[in-house]
């Protein structure tokens, strides 16, 4: 019984008989100005990356360079009625992820080679209604990506075994979701597992694209596989509006609860918050069209990793690289933020962009996680600083044409206080070029 009522199975029913609905109810009335259309799509990309001291110690001889390759080609299908509405959407698509080292050797999570990434069939209107139903292996995409995203500057793209039904109507849009988390496996058919799931609501309503954004949004994470037992909610809502002209204000706040369980933890209730405000103002009458970015993020640290209380905000599936720095030293865990960045544009295909981030842990008990989430340093007592340090970054991109497109960056990183009181603490360098084509 548990096996057969899986909701993958149980969306997957239930999409097969509305999408049989929908072709039967279309071909009685207008089944002769039904048309297909096929296209195929791909990207080709290539990255260099040089890292010194990684490890805080410049007395290793351990830098050196990394090679990444990346390719995705995919095969779309589209069904549309006599005004080009889209009735089914099919698409398949598969990514080859390769990596070489110079002197130090590539992560393990940066290879996959070729394997399934997304196949997904999609239902629009089901029935003549405002409902879509969309299921298959599928990217899951929401808001500005800092709870649920498929972030691309790695090699491997997250991808979900999911089912999302799509209501939208007069500018009020929400999306009912469960997704378990596609797991990389090098050699062997990438799968999900049904012990991890995500599932929820995401919702938002915008009258017209001049007007404030406003998205709610209820979500659980749980995973139960071995000794784990981990239920963690996440409610919150994110806006964002222009407040004068060419200035845009962003703000998100979510709270997570539950309990959170494993082989190492008794069980504790789950207490954790995060926010994010950001301002840009960008002056387009002037020269090289100049665009200032202000950020602060913040995500609260567990105070006492001995109490029944957890206090560690996890983001979740979260975007990585460039929303807490460019390094991939940091995520929306036990942080504090604040942010400054320019962007110029000399011509329309050339910008660059020069950016400050400061860093500090907003709980010294906890602590500090890179963007996979692995703990950096765990100096959890002791004298110690919550400053980390400083990174100053520069990035450029070029676009030589509408779908080939190049980008290169540098960041150097300061090591602060508490790198200091944990362990060695030289500096970071960081130098990446790469090039991406998209058919």
């Amino acid at each position: 019984m548990r096996c057969f009522m899986n909701p993958i199975r149980i969306l997957a029913l239930f999409t097969l008989l509305m999408t049989a609905g929908s072709f039967a109810a279309r071909a009685e009335s207008d089944s002769q100005f039904l048309q297909w259309s096929f296209k195929v799509t791909g990207e080709e990309r290539l990255r260099y990356e040089e890292k010194k001291d990684f490890d805080f110690n410049k007395q290793k001889k351990d830098n050196g360079g990394l090679f990444y390759q990346r390719l995705r080609i995919g095969t779309a299908a589209s069904l549309t009625d006599e005004y080009l509405n889209p009735v089914v959407d099919l698409f398949i698509e598969g990514l080859d992820a390769r990596a070489a080292g110079d002197h130090i050797k590539p992560g393990v999570t940066q290879v996959d080679y070729f394997d399934l990434h997304q196949a997904y069939v999609n239902v629009h209107n089901v029935l003549g209604s405002d409902f879509d139903v969309k299921l298959g292996r599928q990217e899951l995409k929401y808001g500005a990506g800092r709870l649920i995203a498929a972030p691309v500057w790695a090699n491997r793209i997250r991808s979900f075994d999911a089912g999302v039904v799509h209501y939208q109507h007069n500018g009020f849009w929400a999306d009912m979701l469960y997704g378990q988390e596609v797991k990389y496996t090098e050699h062997a058919f990438n799968t999900s597992r049904a012990e991890e799931f995500l599932t929820g609501v995401y919702g938002g309503y915008q009258a017209n694209k001049m007007l404030p954004l406003t998205e709610l949004y209820f979500l659980e994470q749980k995973d139960i596989k071995g000794q784990n037992d981990i239920h963690r909610y996440t409610a919150g809502g994110r806006i964002q509006a222009t407040i004068a002209e060419g200035t845009v204000l962003e703000l998100e706040v979510p709270y997570q609860f539950g309990t959170y369980a494993t082989s190492t933890v008794k069980k504790q209730e789950i207490k954790a918050y995060a926010y994010h405000a950001d301002i840009a103002k960008t002056w387009a009458a002037l020269s090289w069209q100049p665009k200032l970015a202000i950020a602060y993020d913040e995500a609260s640290g567990d105070k006492n990793s001995k109490d029944s209380v957890n206090n560690d905000f996890i983001p979740l599936y979260q975007s990585t690289h460039e929303p807490y720095g460019i390094i991939d030293l940091f995520r929306w865990e036990n942080l504090r933020n604040p942010e400054i960045g320019m962007t110029f544009s000399p011509t329309d295909k050339f910008k660059f962009t020069p950016q400050a981030d400061f860093f500090w842990l907003q709980n010294k008990n906890s602590p500090w996680y890179s963007s996979t989430g692995t703990a950096f340093r765990s100096k959890t007592s002791g004298k110690r600083n919550s400053f980390v340090g400083t990174e100053l970054s520069l990035r450029g991109y070029y676009a030589l044409t509408k779908n080939l497109n190049l980008e290169s960056g540098y960041a150097h990183f300061f090591s602060g206080p508490y790198v200091k009181a944990s362990g060695t603490h030289d500096d970071i360098d960081w130098v990446y070029s790469q090039i991406a084509y998209k058919f």
